[in-house]
């Protein structure tokens, strides 16, 4: 998984000093004030408030760090719920209401609670389906290339484009090599949100004066956020045109698979 190295570094900072101080003044306390201390941290309360809103920061961070949009809308989702309890809560003693009101305030939020808690399985689950097995990938760009031919790949380049010009909008990377039975991988954390519908192209050498490009995925969205292709390289034909498998996902319209095994030869 990508992580950006400053986006880390600030975490730490952020995260790392309150926690230190806070556990710091934790261990010179006497027994009784951290009993005390404990039995706070374990109230509805401090959970459903502080806690959340607390757990809420730390979630979108992490999604900020590792550009998992699951983990944003966690801590999104704890936050709202943290901010809007401890608005209620404030109201509810300003307001000095009977037993009853805040019985019925303490199952409402814990229905709240619950039903969001639900609504983000939920929210999980189509998108873990929705990718199947490319829900493991990362955002962004990822590439996967095996070449299962008896011979030598060269000079392969990767970018997005028109079909109508083939002027690179994002140019993704190269290959300049790929040895037989060997594995390789392109990566991009970032998708340039530059028009929609264009493709995912790769170019290669047929022969000495010409170059060939193909189309491995169309893109619909104008902003992206993931693509996934993985290519098996079979050989090539007479033309010296690649013969190749492939399958991925993008986000419009989901997962997809073709094969060029056959039909150039």
């Amino acid at each position: 998984m990508k992580v950006d190295t400053y986006s880390l570094i600030s975490f730490i900072i952020l995260w790392g000093i309150p926690t230190f101080m806070i556990v710091r003044k934790y261990l010179k306390m006497n027994t009784n004030d951290k009993k005390i201390a404990i039995n706070e941290l374990r109230s509805h309360h401090f959970i459903f408030t502080t806690g959340f809103i607390v757990l809420g920061a730390l979630f979108i961070h992490l999604g900020l760090i590792f550009t998992l949009s699951i983990l944003k809308l966690i801590g999104f989702v704890f936050l709202t719920l943290g901010v809007f309890i401890s608005i209620l809560n404030k109201w509810n003693k300003n307001k000095n209401k009977g037993v009853l009101v805040k019985k019925i305030f303490k199952y409402t939020m814990i229905g709240i609670t619950t039903f969001f808690l639900i609504l983000l399985g939920f929210y999980y689950l189509i998108i873990r389906v929705g990718q199947g097995e490319f829900f493991q990938y990362d955002n962004g760009v990822t590439i996967e290339l095996y070449n299962s031919s008896k011979q030598e790949i060269k000079d392969l380049n990767f970018f997005f484009s028109f079909y109508s010009n083939y002027d690179v909008l994002q140019d993704l990377g190269n290959i300049d090599k790929l040895e037989p039975g060997e594995t390789t991988s392109i990566y991009s954390r970032h998708i340039n949100g530059t028009g929609n519908d264009r493709s995912l192209y790769f170019q290669y050498h047929i022969n000495k004066f010409e170059k060939q490009v193909d189309s491995l995925a169309y893109v619909a969205s104008n902003k992206p956020s993931k693509v996934v292709v993985i290519i098996e390289i079979t050989g090539t034909d007479n033309n010296g045109k690649l013969l190749f498998r492939a399958k991925g996902y993008e986000d419009v319209g989901g997962q997809f698979e073709y094969d060029l095994t056959s039909t150039r030869e």
